[in-house]
């Protein structure tokens, strides 16, 4: 099949807005621990599960963050073209995602795990860094990167 190109199709061009935010937070993030201290105003006492995005410039440089999906009281769904949404569109070579379990408990489940290893195979496919995945809950949390266990292949952040 052979497909003639002429002049009577058109493409939108798209247009990408960033909201200004005053976020008293961390500007280089370069611990799990200095993520920690980014994401708990975020997700502190949320009665549902929040994953978030935080998009990292070449030098750890936070350069934005989305919530990516907000989920129930025990699960959050992570399409990964949904989670490289940010780090595209603001030029990322990095990301860390993040999310709460509301419970308290930062164990990871059967699907944070899967969601690790999927965002992990995805992001080396395009070519992005996926420095950490964090479980965030009131007291605690637990690092995929620091984990014995971690589908994340490079150490973290």
């Amino acid at each position: 099949m052979q497909v003639k190109l002429d002049n009577s199709f058109k493409v939108r061009e798209l247009e990408v807005r960033f909201k200004a935010t005053r976020y008293n937070s961390p500007a280089k993030i370069c611990s799990p621990q200095e993520a920690l201290v980014f994401l708990r105003p975020l997700i502190k006492n949320q009665p549902r599960e929040r994953l978030i995005c935080i998009a990292l410039s070449p030098g750890n440089q936070v350069v934005g963050f989305e919530i990516v999906s907000l989920g129930t009281a025990n699960s959050s769904l992570a399409s990964p073209s949904e989670v490289f949404k940010a780090v595209l569109l603001t030029n990322s070579t990095a990301f860390i995602l993040a999310h709460n379990h509301p419970s308290g408990n930062c164990d990871p489940s059967d699907q944070d795990r899967q969601t690790c290893e999927r965002v992990s195979q995805a992001a080396q496919l395009i070519g992005v860094e996926f420095l950490d995945f964090l479980i965030v809950t009131e007291d605690s949390f637990y690092s995929f990167a620091q984990s014995d266990s971690s589908a994340l292949k490079k150490g973290g952040v």
